[in-house]
């Protein structure tokens, strides 16, 4: 199984929490913050991106089809 994500983030194994906005900038959205809640993973609501504490089998950046 493929799964697309516009961007793929792997953070640390002790983390609890993260913030995303989209990047900021006015291609951002507002500040959101996810916890982890026992998972490995968080995907952002707004804009898709995977917050990741382990390397994703088949995980792929999204690319423009431009």
């Amino acid at each position: 199984m493929t799964t697309n994500h516009p961007e793929i983030l792997l953070v640390p194994e002790d983390k609890h929490q993260i913030s995303c906005n989209g990047g900021g900038g006015a291609l951002g959205h507002p500040k959101v913050y996810y916890t982890f809640d026992g998972q490995d993973e968080v995907v952002c609501g707004y804009c898709d991106r995977l917050f990741t504490k382990k390397h994703v089998e088949g995980a792929k950046p999204w690319k423009s089809a431009a």
